[in-house]
């Protein structure tokens, strides 16, 4: 294998990307760091000279970088005009520290992973693939949500379309899936689209993490009863590494080519003894908590995606 010079670009409270950073530097691979949060605290320079090639003296250069793992990003939030405008122009070098690296293979590229994000987008995706998908609708119409929720005897649920987090810290709001009754469908409409699904007779869940073309997949089976398994405590849900039908399989790959991507984690629904129910597709997902719940080896495979 040819020498890899690895950068990650995060936040300095990514487990992932420490994780994944302290054993790229165990198998002695060189490795940088780009956290979004500090970046505005640290000394950096970035000298375009005339005369000769680019300088730079920050502490997390790394020379002749050729991978980039692009986490996430995430600045901290303005409280006021003026750290708006400080903000933007931190986040304005940032960008452009980032579009130097055009040369580089990123895991996954950026314009990728912004196509990917859109949850409806994804249902037909997935269904153009040959993957199950629940019956769904998008509506601002408390008649066609009600029409909808008839067709499934009132087995409805809503989730959100983009944001699953609104706030930070302490007063973080974490919005997941919760069923859908015929008393707060006037309200689920009025301010907002509401996205609605019919409601699935869980037996369990399969995460599956998708290095490349290899596939790692995980049951998740809820000790008591919930209609999204991130309501729950870790404690209250079984781990258990598990295989994946061929045919499900090659659907999954098939999503991730038309996506471009990498990488991903991928949610699916087991309802019966038929292929799973695709629910949906996270192009920067968890993965680490499944390392630490089934003792599965994870981060070295991730590596070998970064590094081949």
């Amino acid at each position: 294998m040819s020498q890899k010079n690895v950068l990650i670009v995060s936040n300095t409270d990514d487990a992932h990307a420490t994780a994944v950073q302290d054993r790229l530097r165990e198998r002695s691979i060189l490795v940088g760091r780009l956290d979004s949060d500090t970046f505005t605290f640290g000394q950096h320079v970035w000298r375009i000279r005339s005369d000769t090639n680019l300088e730079s003296s920050s502490s997390w250069y790394v020379p002749d970088v050729n991978v980039i793992w692009y986490r996430k990003v995430r600045f901290p939030e303005p409280t006021n005009a003026v750290r708006s405008f400080l903000n933007q122009e931190a986040q304005g070098l940032f960008d452009c520290i980032l579009a130097d690296y055009h040369d580089c293979r990123w895991v996954n590229p950026r314009d990728r992973l912004a196509e990917a994000r859109s949850k409806i987008v994804q249902l037909q995706r997935a269904k153009g693939a040959g993957l199950r998908i629940p019956d769904t609708i998008v509506t601002t119409s408390v008649e066609a949500l009600g029409e909808f929720s008839a067709r499934h005897n009132g087995q409805i649920v809503a989730k959100p379309i983009q944001a699953q987090i609104v706030g930070s810290g302490d007063d973080a709001l974490v919005i997941g899936t919760r069923q859908l009754s015929l008393g707060h469908f006037e309200s689920a409409v009025r301010f907002s689209p509401c996205y609605a699904q019919e409601r699935l007779s869980l037996k369990s869940e399969i995460r599956v993490v998708a290095f490349g073309d290899r596939l790692h997949s995980f049951r998740l089976t809820a000790k008591e009863k919930a209609d999204d398994l991130k309501q729950l405590k870790l404690s209250k849900i079984d781990h258990e590494r598990c295989e994946l039908d061929e045919s499900t399989s090659r659907k999954i790959r098939s999503v991730m080519s038309l996506y471009g991507l990498e990488f991903a984690a991928i949610d699916l629904a087991v309802i019966d003894d038929e292929e799973p129910v695709f629910l949906e597709l996270n192009p920067n997902g968890q993965w680490l908590w499944l390392q630490y719940m089934t003792g599965e080896n994870l981060i070295d495979p991730f590596i070998d995606l970064l590094c081949p």
